[in-house]
């Protein structure tokens, strides 16, 4: 466990404090209307600035309880907690309070849950000079999932900005939903409003609903209409602007305000007083006070009013006064207030990096500043800033770049590559949805100028796997925020999601998945709660473990910015540096978002995969969650989503392909959310018919399903493959098949609610696996799909208690409830083989909510340990094997949630189910699901995305009654050979019995990357071309039988690429079948070939041949150069000069370092660094010799030579001379 970052720390104590409350309160004038087709308006979490005079809240303080009648709810619910969960796509999130859907007909919507007790709209109106007003909108029940309550909804109003509110009850509608798994109920409301809001300045109206009893249902509030049947006299209504000027740096500036009438004034002509009001701008300072008496002439509709404002060079932000209205005669009130704001134009510009600061918060947070920096990137709510290159403080720790919120889209001055200057309030985000996220510095209130255009985007930081490490924390990317970014190579770890249409089996994709740098492993789920998240209220725990939530995971968005969006399977690699654009943080994740198409490389990981495939001696069961599988027709019972044919037809082909080319045909298939019978029963004929098309005998699938008390109607079941292998005799006999604990109950004591324990109780079968030769595997095999962990850590009230306490108390019971069963099976018949398999909605270790699969298998984890009080009981004896940690951990997934791969479907295993029958077993998944984007849904000739599970295959292998001694031989005809001969090894493959080896194969291994490796099999064998992986070659070859004291020979040869030089390639082979092999040790063999190093060195000496002694000092150059083929391993160069040391001056080339040799002569030796000299590589030495003075020798010698370690083709260049004779001066 990771210690709480500092950033984390921060977020912790700020949450409460840090908003985003953007909204605009502008009384509306009628007629009114609102729907929400223009999904622009709203953009960010808890923004309502985009649409005009309504505004979203929580509802946090106006009721503590639930099922409180909303027309009682009254209060004034000041300030007020603003709220709005934006851009969502599905309607299955559990968050209470306001919501924005893009679904096919966008809405807003309420649910009541968690801190938002009574969620609500508010919508202000201005009624001035009407009377009549009518209110109509409609309510639709968007909620399709398995939460089932009595929304209510009501409206009320009130006259003015403060006071308490008055229910208008013939708006009120009880239930506007109609219950689990069914939507799209509209229930129209249309009423007309008291008479005492007639003729008002301000008219806020209040659509609300509250925290119901069960689980609570969003109700859309779309189609809304406020209209007026009438009109309030002859005086027109009147109304002053808003003014602004910019401050100046001297004297006196007007600033005009508009006071408009909405119809021409009347005989006389409008009279009124105005004068102005300090606000944060203070009169004689700031502006001149002004007041006094003003008319519009008859006939007129306008007249403008100037107040001076006072320039001064002062640094400050923006100032505001007010201009008041009053005393009217001859118009009624409208806005009789505006507001004056004195823009500040002296600026200071701060830089980015000083913004951002060193540290997690910025230190400027709630400060207005003036910054500037290219545009390199536009979202539907703001834009990215970032210092242009070169203009960086050079400090790692510091970011040099921003998000600057605009909540609509971005003015044309923000265009990317722009420079532009931004004057703006800094703030620390957290959304109020989510107050434990880690804060993101951004701008907002932004006013943005243009100051240039066309400029080259700022380099991206290139992120390595250094950069984004498993241990970093998460917020190790935070001196990168809002900067641009790029990943070289990135690896998806999290396919992309999307939205699904039940109904037709298709889906859409929404462009976003999660990577980590390649390199870095795939992450799993970890055991413990969440960091941030604190531990749940109400628990005596003290040692909750931690999980750090991977940080080394990273967002992508692919379309966010305008790319393409992007459909991706996890293993997946974005390669050629294309993964580049702004990072982000959000939803709790640094989130970059791509500038333009994705190069990808998928290697087969966009392909399905098998589970290992059976012999003949195995029994195999498997468990698949099949997610949701409806069929055609409606069942009013259960308000399920009701397939069309097509859409049921292409649901079981792909279900059909994967359990026969993907699981291999189980035996005992135990599947989840099956609505009835006889769905799964289409779903057996469909194999079994797919089978037999293909010619291979029927494997005779018998549904088996017991309805149980799932609300949405999905129960477990069992396909069980009954076909014969014998005269008589199917493959698997059934003895009994039966549901328990389907009337079990529990009690809450939150609430003192008894209901029903298991929602899809555990269904049992007694079965016999017949072999064809007379062997038999009795097992008893337990189907389960335990309640999920929606709302385990939910705060919303449930009585005493919490919805979070109710969900890990029946969690927990219901683990204890089969912890118990189990037990008692063992206990009466201690030799009953027992394996039970299905979707626990659990991990494999403690979550620390519960450790719901150590409490089955009897290893549960301490009390103290648990959100849940007083577990931690040991209920089974001998404890039962979780075949999950039998798999590799990188293996250990069958299901991604939150862009985290993990198990929620186990396989269990009792001591008597690996009895002595058993020779050994295996467990495995068929990757047909987990890792693959949404849109996979649309094939219906794939086997992928059927479901997002993947199925778990494991195989008891008994005891086998035929035996086949593999054996490997490996010989060299040649065992040495230089670079570019022919590697030759020759393979024997050999039975020596005393039984025929079934689906015999040898597999090659070589140690080095050998392209035209070929592989030349005997006949009825058949080769898999070879594949290079790094320095390795591999290949394999497979036959149907190998009879008994036969053998198969196979030729091997590659040419021996310069790279293999001087070193010795290995062939490892190995000879294997599905037959047990009684000796392992002798089924591998390995041979090996040198292959010889050849560098054809070479080497020159130029200059004079003659010198004149004190006339110069004459220069010779020695060259030398690699033919190759090989690399110089070892490469030396000697150089000598028949004159003392002290006469030769020499310059080693670059690269190279010479050493003295002990003579009184100068010679040297000179190296390359690192020892060897490359192919086609060169290298040129130069000596100086002076030959001043009597002493000088009359004759000299220049001698140079080249030799290496590796073997020379053409020795006869290797050393070269030059002899230098002395001559007279002329």
């Amino acid at each position: 466990m990771q210690p709480l970052p500092r950033r984390l720390a921060l977020a912790i104590a700020l949450s409460a404090a840090i908003g985003a409350a953007h909204a605009d309160t502008t009384p509306q004038t009628l007629p009114f209307a609102q729907d929400w087709t223009d999904i622009a308006q709203i953009t960010a979490n808890d923004n309502w600035s985009g649409v005009p005079g309504i505004v979203g809240y929580m509802g946090t303080g106006l009721t503590a309880a639930n099922s409180v009648d909303p027309q009682t709810v009254l209060a004034a619910d000041a300030p007020g907690v603003i709220d709005v969960i934006a851009n969502q796509t599905s309607t299955s999130i559990s968050n209470g309070g306001v919501a924005e859907f893009h679904i096919a007909d966008p809405a807003v919507a309420l649910q009541g849950s968690g801190s938002a007790n009574a969620p609500y709209i508010r919508i202000h109106l201005t009624t001035v000079g009407a009377t009549g007003i009518k209110v109509a909108y409609n309510l639709r029940d968007l909620d399709g999932t398995t939460d089932n309550a009595a929304q209510p909804v009501a409206l009320q109003y009130r006259v003015g900005g403060s006071g308490d509110f008055t229910n208008v009850p013939e708006a009120f509608v009880a239930d506007a939903t109609a219950g689990p798994s069914l939507a799209g109920l509209v229930t129209p409301v249309s009423v007309t409003l008291p008479a005492a809001v007639d003729n008002q300045a301000l008219v806020e109206l209040r659509i609300i609903t509250t925290n119901a009893t069960g689980n609570d249902e969003w109700v859309g509030i779309d189609d809304i209409s406020v209209t007026a049947t009438g009109s309030g006299g002859g005086d027109p209504e009147i109304s002053v602007s808003n003014g602004s000027v910019a401050e100046g740096d001297a004297g006196t500036s007007p600033m005009f305000f508009q006071v408009t009438l909405s119809a021409p004034a009347g005989a006389g002509g409008v009279e009124f007083d105005y004068a102005t009001a300090d606000g944060s701008a203070v009169a004689g300072s700031d502006y001149v006070a002004s007041s006094g008496t003003a008319t519009i002439a008859e006939g007129a509709s306008s007249v403008a009013l100037s107040v001076g404002v006072n320039g001064d060079t002062t640094v400050e932000p923006d100032e505001t006064f007010s201009l008041v209205l009053s005393n009217l005669d001859g118009a009624v009130a409208g806005a009789l207030e505006g507001t004056g704001t004195i823009l500040n134009d002296d600026f200071v510009i701060v830089p980015i990096a000083e913004i951002q600061g060193p540290g997690a918060l910025s230190p400027l947070a709630g400060q207005v500043v003036v910054t500037e920096g290219i545009v390199t990137a536009r979202k539907n709510n703001g834009f990215f800033l970032q210092t242009a290159d070169g203009q960086d403080d050079g400090d790692d720790a510091t970011s040099e770049g921003i998000f600057v919120f605009t909540a609509g889209a971005p003015s044309a001055a923000a265009t990317v590559g722009n420079r532009v200057r931004v004057q703006a309030t800094v703030e620390e985000y957290i959304p109020a949805a989510d107050p434990w996220q880690l804060p993101m510095t951004e701008l907002t209130f932004a006013t943005v100028t243009q100051l240039g255009t066309g400029h080259a985007l700022p380099a991206p930081v290139v992120l390595a796997t250094d950069s984004v490490l498993p241990d970093g924390g998460l917020d190790q990317l935070e001196p990168y925020e809002g900067m641009r970014v790029s990943i070289p190579s990135a690896t998806v770890v999290a396919p992309t999601r999307g939205n699904t249409s039940e109904a037709n089996a298709t889906a859409t994709g929404n462009g976003q998945f999660a990577v980590v740098v390649t390199g870095v492993p795939r992450p799993l789920r970890e055991s413990g709660i969440q960091v941030p998240d604190p531990d749940p209220s109400g628990t005596t725990a003290t040692a909750i473990p931690r999980w750090d939530f991977n940080p080394e995971i990273i967002a992508v968005d692919s379309d966010t910015i305008g790319a393409p969006q992007a459909d991706l399977a996890a293993g997946c690699r974005i390669v050629d540096g294309t993964l580049t654009g702004p990072l982000d943080y959000t939803f709790r994740r640094y989130t970059i978002y791509p500038e333009g198409a994705l190069a990808t490389a998928c290697d087969g990981f966009d392909l399905p995969r098998g589970s290992v495939v059976p012999s003949e001696d195995h029994a195999t069961f498997a468990t698949y969650n099949l997610q949701r599988f409806f069929d055609t027709v409606n069942d009013p019972a259960i308000s399920e989503p009701v397939l069309t044919a097509g859409a049921f037809a292409g649901r079981l082909n792909k279900a059909s392909l994967g359990i026969r080319a993907y699981m291999h045909a189980p035996d005992v298939i135990g599947v989840s959310e099956v609505e009835n019978l006889g769905a799964l029963q289409a779903l057996a004929d469909k194999v079994n018919a797919d089978t037999v098309a293909l010619g291979q005998p029927d494997p005779g699938y018998v549904a088996y399903l017991e309805e149980g008390n799932d609300v949405g109607g999905i129960d477990v079941g069992f396909l069980v493959k009954a076909g014969e292998i014998g005269a008589a005799l199917p493959r698997v006999d059934v003895l009994a098949v039966e549901q328990v604990g389907a009337d079990t109950t529990w009690t809450y004591a939150g609430t003192g609610a008894t209901s029903l324990l298991n929602d899809r109780p555990p269904l049992v079968l007694d079965a016999v696996v017949n072999f064809a030769d007379g062997r038999a595997l009795p097992v008893t095999v337990v189907t389960v799909h335990q309640r999920s962990l929606n709302d385990v850590d939910s705060e919303d009230a449930a009585g005493t208690g919490t919805l979070g306490d109710r969900v890990r108390q029946k969690r927990q019971l219901q683990a204890e409830f089969l912890a118990g069963m189990l037990q008692d099976m063992q206990a009466a018949d201690p030799a009953r083989a027992i394996v039970v398999l299905g979707d626990f909605n659990a991990f494999e270790f403690n979550d620390g909510y519960a450790d719901i699969m150590g409490t089955v298998i009897g290893m549960p984890s301490a009390d103290a340990t648990t959100a849940v009080n007083g577990d931690g009981a040991d209920l089974v004896e001998p404890d039962l094997f979780n075949a999950t940690h039998m798999l590799p951990a990188s293996e250990r997934y069958s299901f991604v949630f939150d862009n985290n791969a993990q198990s929620l479907d186990h396989v269990l295993v009792n001591h008597a189910a690996l009895g002595s029958a058993i020779n050994s077993w295996t467990i495995s998944h068929a990757r047909l699901n987990a890792d693959f984007p949404e849109t996979a849904r649309n094939d219906v000739d794939s086997a992928a995305r059927l479901s997002d599970h993947d199925p778990s295959v494991l195989m008891l292998r008994l005891n086998a009654l035929t035996f086949a001694d593999m054996q490997a031989a490996v010989t060299t005809p040649q065992p040495a050979i230089a670079v570019g001969g022919t590697l030759r090894y020759v393979v024997s493959a050999s039975n020596a019995g005393p039984d025929a080896a079934q689906s015999p194969g040898v597999g090659f291994a070589v140690n080095a990357a050998l392209p035209d490796l070929a592989i030349v099999a005997p006949g009825g064998w058949t080769c898999d071309p070879a594949t290079v992986i790094g320095n390795q070659t591999s290949g394999a070859c497979s036959a149907d039988s190998l009879a008994a004291s036969q053998s198969a020979s196979f030729e091997v040869t590659a040419t021996a690429t310069p790279a293999t030089g001087g070193s010795a390639v290995t062939l490892t082979a190995a000879a294997t079948s599905q037959t047990e092999d009684p000796d392992a040790a002798n089924d591998s063999a390995s041979g090996a070939v040198s292959v010889e190093a050849q560098a054809d060195l070479g080497i020159q000496v130029s200059g004079p041949a003659t010198y004149v002694r004190g006339a110069g000092n004459p220069g010779y150059a020695v060259a030398v150069a690699n033919q190759g083929p090989s690399p110089a391993a070892g490469a030396a160069v000697g150089i000598s000069v028949s004159l003392a040391k002290a006469r030769v001056a020499l310059l080693p080339a670059p690269g190279w370092t010479c050493e003295a040799r002990p003579t009184s002569l100068f010679a040297v030796t000179c190296s390359p660094s690192g020892g060897s000299m490359p192919v086609s590589a060169t290298a040129q030495f130069t000596l100086t010799v002076d030959t001043s003075g009597k002493l000088m020798a009359p004759v000299f010698e220049v001698r140079a030579d080249v030799s290496s370690a590796a073997t020379d083709p053409v020795a006869g260049n290797n050393a070269a001379a030059v002899r230098v004779q002395g001559a007279r001066a002329p």
